[in-house]
């Protein structure tokens, strides 16, 4: 069943990440913030959660506990002084190869046994269905809002 598989596989995906990354401290959540920030540097909060389709809340604490560990810090955006951008501190840095090569480990772990094609024609079936996704969310909450309205 489609749930099940996609579940084991984020479940795997989470499991994974947080045993390598153990002794480096950091849990499976920092590490997929750390791999947008790597290709990101200087993002706002809102774009963290507009991208993860998470509430700010839940990026905020998130990004609180790297800026704890001394792995990013926020500062004031030159753009707008009322808001923070995320940057990625010395120690981040330090740890962008093992991030992504841990990323590259399970994708390889993940695609093993797969060919180079299967595996463009998955990406692309996948990224189709997140648009989906997203776009349906969007309407359904277009929709669901005006049902509470009345």
């Amino acid at each position: 069943m489609l749930h099940s598989d996609l579940s084991i596989i984020a479940r795997g995906s989470e499991t994974f990440m947080s045993r390598c990354l153990g002794d480096f401290g950091i849990t499976a959540a920092e590490v997929i913030l750390l791999i947008y920030l790597y290709g990101h540097d200087n993002s706002r909060q809102e774009d963290l959660a507009e991208y993860f389709m998470l509430d700010k809340g839940t990026i905020a604490k998130t990004l609180q506990k790297l800026e704890k560990k001394e792995i990013i810090e926020r500062i004031v955006n030159k753009e707008d002084q009322r808001e923070k951008v995320s940057c990625l501190t010395d120690k981040g840095y330090a740890l962008q190869d093992v991030c992504t090569d841990l990323v590259r480990l399970w994708h390889e772990t993940m695609f093993q046994g797969i060919t180079a094609e299967e595996g463009k024609i998955f990406e692309r079936t996948v990224h189709k269905i997140a648009a989906n996704v997203t776009e349906n969310l969007e309407k359904w909450e277009h929709v669901y809002g005006r049902a509470n309205a009345s």
